[in-house]
């Protein structure tokens, strides 16, 4: 009996990824044996476009869940990811979502990999061409590239799902549910990302001709991915001692140097302002060349569509649904009058968006403000309704603007940047010091973004005043959450510098200082279980920098339940 191959719905249109060849064409397979599912460079491009969809799903809230509201950087009052409920996160409906999303693109990599590679070369020329070395060259080219996006997407979804979890299992078939194999350890998952991450470097384009295939894979995209994953390895083997972690810092800063090698060629521009990456309303922004990989989505087609920017925002502000914030304690590192990370792409003050001549919110300017701003003034023109000013308890980021406020269309045009050029520029000035410690070089590379971010060369660091090497990785660390926040990095970026415990302890013991100003300038009862829900326990080797595997994964398979074995509560 032919192996039944499920692709449950696969599209050509979707998520801000087209095909040129027919951008508007779409293909719907259900079950189809082998033998019929892949036939023709069309069925390919399928079953590619079907790889790409589950990337909105991942990206739309969990990324932001697991990665920024799980660390200093992020806030949902009560989350369980929030206040590291380890217990309680098994059944959290973002941590399924997020081991389904991301088995879905390694199932449907699988399914096509092996297939596209029994399509014959023929079936990739161009319809009604004369056949000459250059046509067969170029098929060939697609066909590869074709396999060059599947081993791409899968190599990242491994990466993001051992990020998430650590360990998982590793499977490359289609025969075999991933449920039913059993974990395999970080090294050889790390080495399969490497593995297939190198087939992509192969055979990815630098660009493609059109915005039609904006948000493809390309070879920056795998040779940033590659300085990743080498900068992760390392990062664990400095933290454990185990294994030589310079020769993985060396890797690391060769995929760095290939990418800013792309910058010298213009394939990528470190946007002139901050703004300039994330602006939805202008073509030219949305398709700007900082970004190396985005998940995009498409506002004008009923495939692919995101409502990303309804996540960041409060109700009253634009109708967004509050669900992802910046805590205040983090606010309060940013420099609110000269940085446009905070002047440019975070909310701190608005009028209510029903009430707008009587209503205002406010940010506290420092901890020592907390609970002093709510006040009432008189209204002449309507003594029934005064004016109002409330206290904001968080901050909130506009890097995913919603467009469409009181028109309830949430299907936006915002980007979800996965990996772009100042991450990179940053990456290398943190390889450049764990390999050399503080050198001109490393603060150069931090300076072009902090210049950028302030429009001034009068913010920049000094080599004189970082002494060692961990002061400039703290230094760093803190400048990728100010370039960073609400990009879903911040807990990995933690872990990897082994900042996690240092980060995590001053965010819970600011909560608990953030709870005694506001009852001591209130007047208000005890308000401790505002900071109490969060652990006071954590350790260098805590296993909650981690996520459990979803408890309907570890029920049929209780062997996952060691995936984190290695580590401590």
């Amino acid at each position: 009996m032919k192996l039944l191959i499920k692709i449950f719905l696969i599209i050509v249109v979707l998520a801000g990824v087209y095909s040129c060849e027919d951008p508007l064409k779409e293909i719907v397979y259900f079950e189809l044996t082998e033998d019929l599912a892949f036939g023709t460079q069309e069925d390919a491009l399928a079953a590619i476009n079907s790889i790409y969809e589950p990337l909105i799903a991942v990206t739309n809230r969990d990324i932001f869940y697991l990665n920024d509201i799980a660390s200093d950087g992020g806030y949902r009052a009560n989350e369980n990811a929030e206040i590291l409920n380890f217990n309680k996160l098994n059944e959290s409906q973002d941590v399924v979502w997020s081991w389904e999303g991301y088995y879905t693109i390694i199932s449907r990599a699988n399914i096509a990999i092996p297939n596209i590679e029994k399509i014959e070369v023929e079936k990739f020329y161009a319809k009604d061409v004369t056949i000459t070395d250059q046509v067969i060259e170029e098929a060939k080219a697609l066909k590869a590239r074709y396999l060059a996006e599947a081993h791409f997407l899968r190599a990242w979804a491994y990466y993001q799902l051992t990020d998430i979890f650590y360990k998982v299992p590793l499977n490359l078939t289609f025969e075999k549910e991933a449920r039913n194999i059993p974990l395999s350890s970080i090294e050889d998952i790390e080495a399969q990302i490497i593995s297939d991450l190198l087939e992509a470097e192969k055979s990815l384009p630098e660009t493609y001709p059109t915005n039609n295939d904006a948000g493809r894979a390309t070879i920056g995209a795998a040779q940033g991915m590659l300085c990743r994953v080498y900068m992760r390895a390392a990062g664990r083997m400095r933290l454990s001692g185990n294994g030589d972690a310079n020769t993985n810092w060396q890797k690391a800063l060769t995929y760095a140097n290939k990418v800013l090698a792309l910058e010298s060629k213009g394939v990528y521009v470190l946007q002139k302002r901050v703004w300039d990456i994330f602006n939805p309303d202008l073509e030219a922004t949305k398709y700007n060349k900082e970004l190396i990989f985005a998940v995009r989505s498409n506002p004008n087609s009923n495939f692919g569509t995101s409502d990303i920017g309804m996540n960041f925002t409060p109700w009253n502000y634009d109708m967004g649904w509050n669900l992802i914030n910046i805590p205040l304690s983090a606010a309060w590192q940013m420099d609110m009058q000269n940085d446009e990370r905070f002047t440019k792409l975070v909310v701190s003050a608005f009028k209510d968006v029903y009430e707008p001549t009587r209503i205002n919110y406010v940010m506290p300017p420092s901890i020592e403000k907390v609970g002093t701003l709510y006040k009432e003034t008189p209204n002449p023109a309507n003594p029934a309704k005064p004016f109002i000013t409330k206290e904001l308890d968080a901050v909130y980021t506009k890097k995913y603007k919603y467009q469409r406020t009181g028109t309830y269309n949430y299907h936006t045009g915002n980007n979800m940047p996965v990996l772009r050029l100042a991450d990179i520029i940053l990456c290398k000035a943190e390889i450049l010091n764990e390999l050399n410690s503080p050198t001109q070089e490393s603060i150069d590379l931090i300076n072009r973004i902090r210049q950028r971010a302030f429009q001034s060369s009068t913010f920049n660091l000094n080599l004189a005043d970082y002494p060692s090497k961990e002061k400039l990785r703290e230094a760093i660390c803190d400048e990728r959450f100010l370039e960073f926040n609400s990009e879903g990095m911040r807990r990995p970026d933690l872990i990897r510098m082994g900042l996690w415990k240092d980060r995590m302890d001053k965010y819970i013991t600011t909560k608990k200082l953030q709870t005694e100003w506001e009852e001591r300038n209130l007047g208000a009862p005890d308000l401790s279980d505002k900071w109490k829900v969060y652990p006071r326990d954590l350790t260098e080797n805590d296993k909650r920098r981690y996520f459990p595997i979803p408890k309907k994964e570890t029920d049929i398979n209780p062997e996952l339940l060691k995936h984190l074995d290695d580590f401590k509560n």
